[in-house]
């Protein structure tokens, strides 16, 4: 254990994450606010006072210096402005995924009674959000790790949301018996030969890949968007999977139509179900 002023760990953390991260000072902040236990601001109003770090410290800094991403070693991750719990057994939630509830909100069709359904839903983050942001819909929740499952039921518990989402362990839409009206998905939609980034390969790679060309899990998902006769379909891609997607859909007899993400990449695509 040492007795350190709080500036003088920062910096040495700083230091340390130098080229692991674009923001070394800030997540060094956050390691030290986790461990301590403390406000961000607060460190920063404190930064002449001595703390004693532990070796939690330390040995927290090393996984993050050995790119473990910072979301797993405090537990915690931001999504749409609220702090949701995850570890190694989901996807760390992205910004990108949040032009996905917007989109579904913009494009919620004027219904009572809609029973909104996410295929993969891993933290749970869609569908705690949507639930949150739309009450009046009934939703259900599929995955097919059972270890998700027990992250986004104890995300929505700490929303108290847990009443109003159905948690159902399958894969696609295994045991979703009632009429679906919505389909949302942030699926696995990597290439299975495609290189993972030093940060990637902590993450589950059943929750990563989806298939050798990547696409095949969104192609099965709009067949099953036809099949269940839902009003919308709404999903998360890869950028370079407009092409593929359009095609698939108009084969099908449908139009996709396709939003961008913040860096102006092709990120998602929405399916209306016929009349």
């Amino acid at each position: 254990m040492s007795s350190l002023e709080i500036k003088e760990v920062l910096r040495e953390a700083s230091r340390r994450l130098l080229g692991v991260t674009d923001i070394p000072q800030k997540e060094a902040m956050l390691l030290l606010s986790h461990v301590l236990k403390q406000e961000l601001s607060w460190l920063v109003a404190h930064e002449n006072d001595v703390v004693e770090v532990d070796e939690t410290f330390f040995k927290s800094l090393e996984r993050r210096a050995m790119h473990e991403p910072l979301e797993y070693i405090i537990g915690k991750a931001s999504f749409y402005g609220h702090e949701f719990d995850v570890d190694k057994r989901v996807l760390i939630p992205r910004p990108e995924t949040e032009l996905l509830v917007d989109k579904v909100l913009k494009l919620l069709p004027e219904k009572e009674s809609l029973h909104i359904v996410e295929i993969g839903c891993g933290s749970g983050i869609i569908s705690i959000m949507l639930s949150l942001l739309y009450p009046s819909a009934s939703y259900s929740a599929v995955d097919i790790s059972e270890d998700a499952l027990h992250v986004s039921y104890k995300n929505a518990e700490k929303f108290g949301v847990q009443s109003r989402i159905d948690f159902i362990h399958g894969s696609y839409l295994d045991n979703v018996i009632k009429k679906i009206d919505i389909i949302v998905s942030n699926p696995p939609y990597i290439a299975n030969h495609e290189p993972l980034a030093v940060g990637l390969s902590f993450e589950p790679s059943l929750a990563l890949y989806g298939g050798n060309r990547g696409d095949e899990m969104l192609k099965n998902i709009i067949d099953l968007f036809i099949v269940r006769n839902a009003s919308l379909l709404v999903c998360e891609m890869g950028y370079d999977q407009k092409k593929a997607i359009s095609e698939y859909a108009w084969l099908k007899g449908y139009k996709a139509e396709f939003y961008k993400d913040l860096a102006g990449l092709d990120r998602g695509f929405w399916i209306k179900g016929k009349e």
